[in-house]
């Protein structure tokens, strides 16, 4: 007996399983297409096939096309590289310390060259009301004294040279004008009409310096003093001077060694030692204190042209050995502010003379040979010459 109702065993179960029904049934969804690229779609069937050849081919062959263009570009590392070091801008904080160091040194000897200086309270010109001289923006006129004063406790000296230096920045130049010692003026602190140089022994530089701004109508800002043997060191501490000297300049020098210190000189062009420079400067016998202030400023105009073309190191050391002969009414920053002016203009050094020409005459006062002048004449051209 089977254990269940329907279980067969053996040829039973074979003989059921022939009886069954083995015919495909006939529904509602009709025919069955085995084709497997066929899809329904509502009611119909839709050809795959057909849709494919129907579609646009461009669209695909854009999308393919893409993907070769794609294919080809290079590939890119995923790994991020490391972001790369600002080495300008390090360099440029390197410089900018550098700059600033080199800055406080150069502060400090420069200051410490300012201080071996001999300042002076200048005073205010007392004979002249100062809103009548003239001025102009740009414009800086120190006077540069040089004092023949050969003794250490000489009290009284004369300038034995007036030079103004005017700093026109308006016009980027130095102009340089020589007055001549021998100049008949009206000297205000003595209340006297003298030569020009008598100011220094009866007024002091303040004396000088009110003497032609009164006489000449113009705005001095400071003077600075120096005597001569400032002008040995200077000279000295730039290597000399170029200068051309004739042969009477030469004669003169040479076969007066007492009234020349001992100098000689050949004629010639020569690199001058500050010995030799002082003796060129002060000669006078052959010829006119007009020759001899034009000697002065072609060695100061040399000079200027050495110190413009100077290293820093040689201009400090020049400074430092200078110092101590130098006098002036300017105050440090002025003085500072004066020579950085000077350099910049240093490519156009004009020079001058006071009196000008066809404005004088030599005359014989009270037994003393002197130059008259036309007064008016020669402060018109001055401040023609200064400001314009």
């Amino acid at each position: 007996m089977p254990r269940f109702e329907n279980d067969y065993s053996g040829a039973e179960k074979r003989r059921q399983n022939d009886k069954r029904d083995r015919t495909v049934p006939n529904d509602n969804f009709g025919q069955i297409d085995y084709n497997f690229n066929n899809r329904r779609h509502g009611e119909e069937y839709v050809d795959m096939n057909s849709l494919y050849e129907n579609s646009s081919k461009n669209e695909y062959e854009d999308f393919y096309t893409g993907r070769d263009d794609f294919d080809e570009q290079p590939r890119k590392s995923r790994r991020n590289p490391p972001p790369k070091k600002n080495k300008s801008k390090k360099t440029g904080q390197k410089i900018i310390a550098l700059l600033a160091v080199l800055l406080i040194i150069f502060s400090s000897l420069a200051f410490s060259v300012l201080g071996k200086f001999n300042y002076t309270q200048g005073e205010k010109n007392q004979y002249v009301d100062s809103s009548s001289l003239v001025s102009g923006a740009g414009v800086t006129n120190v006077l540069v004294l040089g004092v023949d004063r050969r003794s250490e406790n000489q009290t009284e000296s004369r300038s034995d040279t007036m030079m103004l230096v005017s700093i026109d920045k308006k016009h980027n130049a130095i102009k340089m004008t020589s007055f001549l010692r021998d100049t008949w003026v009206y000297i205000p602190c003595k209340d006297t009409n003298q030569r020009l140089n008598a100011a220094c022994t009866y007024g002091g530089y303040n004396g000088v310096r009110d003497t032609i701004e009164y006489n000449f109508g113009i705005k001095i800002d400071g003077y600075i003093t120096a005597d001569f043997e400032m002008f040995k060191v200077i000279v000295d501490s730039l290597g000399g001077v170029e200068v051309e000297v004739t042969e009477a300049e030469a004669n003169e020098v040479t076969n007066h060694q007492k009234r020349y210190g001992g100098v000689t000189l050949e004629s010639g062009t020569h690199n001058l030692t500050g010995e030799q420079a002082l003796a060129y400067c002060r000669i006078r016998k052959i010829d006119t204190d007009f020759m001899r202030t034009q000697r002065q400023r072609t060695v100061m105009s040399a000079m200027i042209n050495k110190v413009k073309h100077s290293n820093p190191i040689s201009l400090y050391s020049m400074a430092k050995n200078a110092a101590p002969y130098i006098g002036t009414s300017l105050s440090k920053a002025q003085l500072t502010g004066f020579v950085l002016s000077a350099l910049t203009c240093a490519g156009d050094i004009r020079q001058e003379k006071v009196p000008f020409d066809d404005t004088w005459r030599y005359a014989n006062i009270n037994g003393n040979s002197v130059i008259q002048i036309d007064l008016d004449e020669n402060k018109e051209k001055l401040q023609e010459f200064i400001y314009n």
